[in-house]
């Protein structure tokens, strides 16, 4: 008996050492043998990891996420070094460059969700990429049945997580049209899952025109703007059975005031929508979060004063961490984390100048990119009341997973590494201008 407590013992303490350490040592050590690898892939083993992290001082600083803006990643924040044992010296990107337009192998980012990321071979839009920069891991989407060379547009990629955040499957878009009928808009999709490893089509109606194909999603569902009608959003579940867009009104709807900067966020797995108001010697802000449920009822969370001044937009809140939101300032440039709780703020900016050794931040394509998303309505010449109450749904969180995770693998789909994924790519683009070359010499030869 005294040998079993003494045993049991030694594991519970091996355990609770095991799970101090970073992810990539955690996953080295897999292969120690048989029993460690079943200890370190258990639930339990899970959770505690999760839990000591959450219970760190520095819990939500021990994430990595970037704020991105089309394929430009405006801020990043290294905060896994401990938990994933990553670099943060420049580059300061999460998502590789290799994966973005007019790098070797021409692989195009595409969209990002749950930790996982959707690229496109730029030489060949049939085939799609899902995957995770950190593990490495990828898989192979082929082309929908019906559309074998690629001519629908890769859309997005929406994901479902369980409570600890680690992704069960994942769900690829792709839009082959949208069509006008009566009063409404149909938009045709292909949904490959990876549950099944099959495309699925349907056509979902939506009672009002999307502005954009720009949009925030979280646990599989798609919220966009609306073009023709100011004050709400569009929703659509892709998990679910349903053909129809939710319609989800906005708060503070109809306050026109024109000094209102408003944004569309994520954070502690809501929605989340962020408004700032300059005065004369404060910022004010308020936030609201939308009910997880197909109410599209919204809580006012915050509203707070900071002494802050200046022409400042709310970019985004933390991805766990639903006290703390980073605004941008348009007059100096800089960036400024708010503590909703303490009532107090943090300048942050670029890592070599302000000691901020966790935070990156691009300033000059920041600037471009708030002034580009935050102009006057009067510099629009569009004499329009509904210009004032526009929303900036157009910068999304990138989110390393807090634990370590094998990406979903549909049933019979090539799964791939990050070397292979490149080289193919790089591959099949030289082909490409080969081709193109041959096809300009022999056009050559016959004039």
């Amino acid at each position: 008996m005294a040998m079993e407590t003494k045993t049991h013992l030694h594991e519970v303490l091996q355990t609770e050492i095991l799970a101090r350490l970073p992810l990539k040592t955690i996953s080295r050590f897999k292969s120690v043998c048989k029993k460690w690898k079943s200890t370190l892939e258990s639930a339990y083993f899970r959770r505690l990891f999760l839990s000591l992290n959450r219970n760190s001082s520095s819990s939500s600083s021990s994430s990595s996420w970037s704020l991105v803006y089309g394929v430009d990643e405006l801020i990043v924040f290294h905060g896994c070094n401990k938990t994933w044992d990553l670099p943060k010296s420049p580059p300061a990107s999460l998502i590789p460059s290799s994966f973005k337009r007019y790098y070797i192998g021409d692989c195009d980012y595409r969209d990002s969700s749950g930790g996982l990321v959707l690229i496109t071979d730029g030489s060949d839009k049939a085939y799609c990429y899902v995957g995770s920069p950190v593990t490495q891991q990828w898989v192979k989407i082929p082309p929908p049945p019906s559309d074998p060379t690629g001519v629908s547009t890769v859309f997005g990629l929406v994901t479902r997580l369980d409570a600890d955040g680690v992704v069960l499957s994942f769900k690829v878009i792709r839009l082959p049209s949208v069509k006008t009928a009566d009063d409404f808009y149909l938009l045709s999709v292909f949904v490959y899952s990876s549950e099944t490893g099959v495309w699925t089509s349907k056509v979902i109606h939506c009672p009002h025109q999307i502005g954009n194909l720009s949009n925030i999603n979280l646990n599989g569902t798609v919220y966009f703007g609306c073009l023709s009608v100011p004050g709400i959003l569009l929703a659509h579940d892709f998990y679910s059975e349903s053909d129809q867009f939710r319609v989800v009104g906005l708060p503070d709807y109809p306050d026109y005031n024109k000094d209102y900067k408003r944004t569309l966020t994520t954070s502690g797995g809501f929605v989340m929508y962020v408004r700032a108001l300059a005065r004369k010697e404060e910022t004010v802000l308020k936030i609201w979060r939308l009910s997880n449920d197909d109410n599209g009822t919204w809580e006012l969370l915050w509203e707070v004063s900071f002494p802050v001044i200046g022409n400042y937009a709310p970019m985004a809140m933390h991805p766990f961490d639903v006290a703390t939101v980073y605004l941008w300032s348009q007059r100096d440039h800089h960036l400024v984390s708010c503590n909703l709780r303490k009532q107090d703020y943090t300048v942050l900016g670029d890592a070599s100048s302000d000691g901020h050794q966790d935070c990156f931040v691009d300033k000059s394509v920041c600037k471009q990119s708030v002034d580009e998303l935050w102009r006057p309505s009067s510099s629009l010449d569009v004499d329009d009341e509904h210009l004032d109450f526009t929303v900036c749904i157009w910068l999304f969180q990138f989110v390393i997973p807090r634990w370590i995770e094998s990406v979903p693998r549909p049933p019979q789909a090539e799964m791939i590494d990050t070397t292979s994924l490149l080289s193919h790519a790089a591959a099949t683009h030289e082909r490409m201008m080969k081709d193109i070359r041959n096809e300009e010499n022999f056009w050559m030869e016959m004039e």
